[in-house]
């Protein structure tokens, strides 16, 4: 089941870190479609980068 973001915008959530030190990449778009991905501890540098910068994630709306 697809439930759309809050304001009916498409937004990037970054979860984690998750207890083996990996971080979930959470893409979804207003219409309620997802994409997510796990990124290894050994790569996970930038993602602490922004999430200390959006740790309310990112919402980014459509343009027409």
């Amino acid at each position: 089941m697809s439930v759309a973001p809050p304001g009916g915008q498409n937004r990037i959530m970054i979860y984690g870190p998750k207890d083996d030190g990996t971080y979930i990449v959470e893409f979804r778009t207003a219409a309620g479609e997802a994409l997510a991905i796990s990124i290894p501890r050994s790569e996970a540098s930038v993602i602490r980068h922004f999430q200390e910068r959006m740790p309310y994630g990112l919402f980014v709306p459509d343009v027409p």
